[in-house]
């Protein structure tokens, strides 16, 4: 049987390790029985049913039966718990296909393997400014030749297919929450003004005018932090450890947080100084070191700062740039 009839495993959510990944599988019903059976131990969850399952020694999540022939894998979005699952479906029989099936051949009205690989990567794209550009690179890579090695406009670019990570730091009570809050347009993560409240990297995927991101909302350093605050706070440095951008946020009179975690030398900052409704908030010395002010809690300047975030992590000129895009490492 061809990889197209067999089991096949792969994931739909991006690589970045996040709180929770997606991974598909299909193929015959009695072999996705089997496979699930063997993962988890148990059988498998009835056509319609979602359950919750350990699979073996590497994690626990959820498993949702969506058709016949057809489940979805939800575990912890840890790379190596995913590399792990990987080798497992493997062992199963599986064939584990790096991206959605479509990448290395199901696009029969692609005309060539560049056709091919442009609607595989336009069908995982998280972010709306992928659309054009993507469509636009036959055409392109035809009329000027493949681009030379991968540069740094083209990993900025990637950034429209896998979604980047920025982090939101500062002090206790700068407003990390609120502004979360504000930008998913939804409370994702609890606001309150007493410290302390945020306890762990709350993370939200975002639309920034065409640019999906994860955001992380990150608990705010205090010098009196309990054995759930430290370990928040070491699980947030990871966060920071590994944004593109950082959103440095204060309020006046907090001043601005000293570096509670190494920032990523290529990673952009943005110094945002909240509550710019405060009457204080013009002469405060917080001001003067800031790139822009906002107030989150009433929404003032927050399309101000969509757009600097945007344009930090893919730059306008990136996308006017009339250049092949180098949007698959794979092609030569």
């Amino acid at each position: 049987m061809d990889a197209r009839g067999a089991l096949r495993w792969w994931w739909s959510t991006s690589p970045h390790p996040g709180a929770i990944a997606v991974a598909q599988l299909a193929g015959e019903p009695a072999d996705l029985e089997r496979a699930i059976e063997a993962l988890c131990s148990r059988s498998s969850p009835a056509v319609g049913a979602v359950a919750w399952r350990r699979f073996g020694e590497i994690d626990d999540g959820v498993v949702a039966r969506v058709a016949t022939g057809h489940a979805l894998v939800m575990p912890h979005g840890g790379p190596r718990i995913r590399q792990r699952l990987d080798a497992r479906m493997a062992e199963l029989g599986a064939t584990v296909l790096q991206g959605a099936p479509g990448a290395d051949g199901d696009y029969p009205e692609a005309a060539d393997d560049l056709e091919r690989r442009m609607l595989a990567a336009l069908a995982r794209a998280a972010s709306p400014l992928a659309i054009d550009l993507l469509a636009a690179q036959p055409a392109r890579w035809r009329a000027h030749g493949a681009p030379g090695a991968m540069s740094a406009r083209d990993r900025r670019l990637r950034r429209l297919i896998d979604p980047p990570r920025v982090a939101i730091v500062g002090p206790a009570n700068a407003g990390k929450s609120t502004l979360l809050n504000a930008l998913a347009g939804r409370e994702v993560a609890i606001a309150h003004d007493l410290p302390g409240t945020t306890r762990d990297a709350v993370a939200a995927r975002i639309d920034f005018a065409g640019l999906v991101a994860d955001v992380f909302d990150t608990p705010g350093a205090r010098e009196e932090m309990d054995a759930i605050e430290r370990a928040a706070a070491q699980l947030a440095a990871h966060a920071i450890e590994r944004a593109e951008l950082v959103i440095a946020l204060t309020a006046p009179g907090l001043g601005w947080a000293g570096d509670a975690a190494p920032i990523a030398p290529e990673a952009g900052v943005i110094r945002v100084l909240n509550q710019c409704d405060r009457a204080d908030a013009d002469a405060c010395a917080e001001a003067i070191d800031a790139d822009l002010a906002v107030s989150a809690r009433e929404g003032q300047q927050l399309d101000v700062l969509v757009a600097r975030v945007r344009d930090a992590l893919v730059p306008p000129a990136d996308l006017a740039d009339p250049r092949p895009w180098r949007f698959d490492e794979r092609l030569g």
